[in-house]
């Protein structure tokens, strides 16, 4: 044989084989870490971002096993009775939506909350939790103290509750009963008829503001 010839062969197959280990280097190299690695075999890495691999069973059997997108994986990936598995990372928030009149009232909740609106008191948005997954949250903002806070609490819209308000005076006090005023100025009371039978009622106090009484006429409240 020519040595020159040989010498070029001999070449050739160290080329090859060296492009052999690099390959199997850099295949080696792609692989993600993981507990997976101790009970399965012959893992790859396909299309770019998906892990498949022949893993053991809880009874010893190999079986084929695939898990989608691992570089979304957060964790470990592990080999669940010859399933891949591992703990997705969170995602990202949903677009903001636009909403006529303004995304609602003002709050530390905005730095962490998405799609925010607001109608007729009720607050409503997607807010972000402690371990970073997004969930929708509401608010009755009508029972929120005023000039108080809104935030988000682990993704729960929470603000400081509004102190409960006193009734106002007046002659319907002989003769009604539990009184109680709510969040929008309204008071109501279980008040007595003539005829002794008792009537839920109820009566806004923005229109009692200058009033010189609040009375029971026959079970209805009405301000003089």
């Amino acid at each position: 044989m020519n040595r020159t010839v040989f010498v070029a062969g001999l070449a050739g197959l160290l080329l090859a084989l060296g492009l052999f280990a690099a390959m199997g280097e850099a295949r080696a190299q792609s692989l993600p870490p993981g507990s997976y690695l101790r009970s399965c075999r012959d893992a790859q890495v396909r299309g770019g971002g998906d892990l498949t691999a022949f893993c053991a069973t809880r009874n010893g059997q190999w079986v084929a096993a695939r898990l989608n997108a691992f570089r979304t994986c957060r964790g470990d990936i592990s080999n669940q009775d010859g399933q891949l598995w591992c703990e997705r990372m969170p995602a990202p928030p949903p677009p903001p939506v636009p909403q006529p009149g303004g995304f609602g009232p003002p709050g530390s909740y905005r730095q962490t909350c998405n799609r925010i609106e607001f109608r007729n008191g009720a607050l409503t948005a997607f807010c972000r939790t402690r371990a970073g997954n997004w969930q929708p949250a509401m608010l009755n903002t009508l029972n929120c103290q005023p000039g108080t806070d809104i935030s988000n609490q682990d993704g729960t819209l929470f603000c400081p509750r509004r102190q409960a308000l006193q009734p106002p005076p007046g002659s319907y006090l002989r003769t009604c009963q539990n009184p109680t005023v709510g969040g929008a100025g309204m008071l109501r009371a279980q008040c007595q008829r003539v005829n002794g039978s008792w009537n839920a009622a109820a009566i806004n106090l923005n229109l009692c503001r200058n009033a010189r009484d609040i009375s029971n006429q026959n079970g209805n409240l009405v301000c003089f």
